[in-house]
């Protein structure tokens, strides 16, 4: 904790957070507990201040008078408030240390009001981590299957033949002759016509195929140095075009890109201009990308009112979100179009729902994707979404947006343009915490520590996330305390919104910025380790490699940065 003295009161202030805890104005009374002076004592104005720890968890408090020739001393005492603050919070973990709100609280016996801490009401237990099974009546517990259609036994069909008045069935011969040779069009034609002798001097030149081997368990190196060196530059087009946002696949095998120009591309890492794919269909600006759990899948957002589903080796979406309730085509006037821009769209709970934002609305459906290819019907699509819920912030718009899809978890977040934070559990249906004024302009990115497959973190670290808005720092949240635990400076972001990501060590935090480089944070420290140059833009977005220690940076002039530890 820092404490301020100052000529009109004293200040008590989080030191790595630089928030303002508690305030005490000494031209209130004060208790006074020595028989020399009155019950009550008013400083007009302090003089020298002088602060000191003592036993027990006190602080004491020496004040001299500018005017008088005498020197008062206070205390305070912090051992009750913060043990009110740890039964609010329900701390465990040792990340807990982070947050030092842990109450210096003035004594009643300095008059000191009370901290604003011990007013907090009790919140609920809160965590990534999913710990409390489904309920039955839980928005996660639906599903959507495909309908097959039903194989009906076809009833025999019977006419009358038009010489005789008779009734031949289907069932009884038209010959005379018991055995009818066939003609050979019902088996299945020879595919091959001819097998060569592939044996020679007595050595097959045959192929013997071999069992794959296993691929070795790798892990990310969690005591390396952060990436630091630029090995690689590539233009994503051939015209200078922004690129709003990246994403690298789960198993780290494919960089995915939102460009400008209505279109995303996908690199297959290491990058090169061969292994790249384009998919457009989009009628605007890409605004967001995400992958699947699973890594075959990519969906898109896009400013022109739509979200659209890839499968990666096809040019074509799979699955276009264009209506509120559902893709089918009844009930289109009870079935709206997006009246707005959808600019964030999640795979959530392991690819079995996909979450969307428009305006300050937050979406969740359950899909079904069809692969099967009609090449002669390419326009009947017969994969399928069915809205599951719907949530309506109290904002004007949804700024941010993030959820955990690698595990199971029921925590949404999401960020208004009130400078607000609202968490949704998604078990429950229902906004659960609203954090209020958590920056000082409207929140442009939210990030979760979210790791890797490749590495595994204490429960408590997954409870961490990260904000930023524009003119502000960065601020690192604790879900279970609902506050404010570090603050992050020395980037430049002004205008342009730039992303953050955690590296999956879970140690440091990357971030673009405005003078063409990008930041890289050690979480337990305020100031940025290195300051990435290379880029000749702003930087828009950063994402790490889930299991080597690399840093991907994109630019609003079109370009892809890669940085290596070594």
């Amino acid at each position: 904790m820092l404490l301020v003295g100052t000529t009109a009161g004293l200040v008590r202030v989080n030191a790595r957070s630089l928030d303002a805890c508690q305030y005490i104005d000494l031209q209130d009374p004060i208790c006074c507990t020595s028989s020399l002076e009155s019950d009550n004592k008013v400083f007009n104005a302090a003089g020298s201040i002088i602060f000191g720890q003592g036993a027990n968890q006190q602080m004491w408090c020496v004040i001299g008078s500018p005017f008088e020739n005498v020197v008062h001393v206070l205390k305070w005492n912090q051992s009750k408030e913060k043990e009110r603050v740890s039964s609010l919070t329900k701390s465990h973990d040792p990340s807990h240390d982070l947050s030092l709100e842990d109450g210096l609280s003035g004594d009643r016996s300095v008059g000191s009001p009370p901290s604003r801490a011990s007013s907090v009401q009790k919140q609920p237990d809160l965590s990534v981590l999913s710990k409390a099974s489904l309920l039955d009546d839980s928005p996660l517990r639906a599903d959507i299957t495909s309908k097959q259609k039903e194989n009906k036994e076809r009833r025999p069909r019977e006419y009358v033949s038009p010489t005789k008045k008779g009734v031949i069935k289907d069932n009884q011969p038209l010959t005379f002759k018991t055995k009818i040779k066939s003609s050979g069009y019902t088996t299945q034609p020879r595919t091959t016509m001819f097998q060569p002798q592939t044996i020679f001097n007595g050595k097959s030149r045959t192929p013997v195929k071999s069992s794959p081997k296993p691929r070795p368990v790798q892990e990310y190196p969690v005591q390396g140095s952060p990436p630091q060196h630029l090995t690689l530059k590539e233009n994503v087009a051939e015209r200078p075009t922004a690129v709003s946002a990246i994403a690298v696949s789960d198993e780290g095998s494919h960089l995915a890109c939102a460009l400008a120009n209505k279109s995303a591309l996908v690199f297959s890492l290491p990058i090169s201009k061969k292994g790249c794919s384009a998919y457009t269909g989009h009628n605007h600006v890409v605004s967001d990308v995400c992958w699947s759990q699973c890594g075959s899948r990519l969906i898109t957002s896009s400013e022109d009112k739509t979200a659209r589903v890839w499968v990666k080796g096809q040019s074509e979406p799979v699955l276009v979100f264009d209506r509120v309730l559902k893709n089918t085509r009844s009930e289109r006037k009870e079935n709206p179009l997006f009246s707005k821009e959808i600019h964030f769209a999640k795979f959530y709970f392991m690819d079995k729902f996909i979450l969307l934002s428009s305006v300050n609305t937050l979406y969740m459906y359950k899909y079904f994707i069809d692969l099967n290819k009609n090449d002669i019907q390419r326009y009947l699509v017969q994969s399928k979404y069915k809205l599951v819920q719907s949530w309506n912030m109290d904002s004007q718009q949804v700024t941010a947006m993030t959820a955990v899809n690698s595990f199971l978890s029921y925590i949404v977040l999401c960020a208004c343009s009130n400078k607000s934070i609202e968490l949704f559990d998604m078990n429950v249906g229902q906004q659960v915490r609203k954090m209020t004024d958590v920056h000082s302009r409207l929140v442009h990115a939210v990030c979760q520590n979210e790791g890797s497959q490749y590495v595994s973190h204490p429960s408590g670290a997954y409870d961490l996330f990260a904000s930023a808005a524009a003119g502000d720092c960065i601020k690192l949240w604790d879900l279970r305390t609902n506050r404010c635990v570090r603050r992050y400076e020395g980037h430049l972001n002004r205008v342009h919104p730039c992303g953050l990501a955690f590296s999956p060590c879970g140690r440091f935090i990357a971030t673009g910025s405005e003078d063409k480089c990008s930041y890289i944070f050690d979480m337990r420290s305020g100031t940025y380790l290195h300051k990435l140059q290379g880029q000749t833009d702003v930087v828009s977005d950063v994402a790490f490699h889930p299991l080597n220690p690399q840093l991907f940076t994109s630019s609003l002039d079109g370009r892809i940065a890669l940085y290596n530890n070594r």
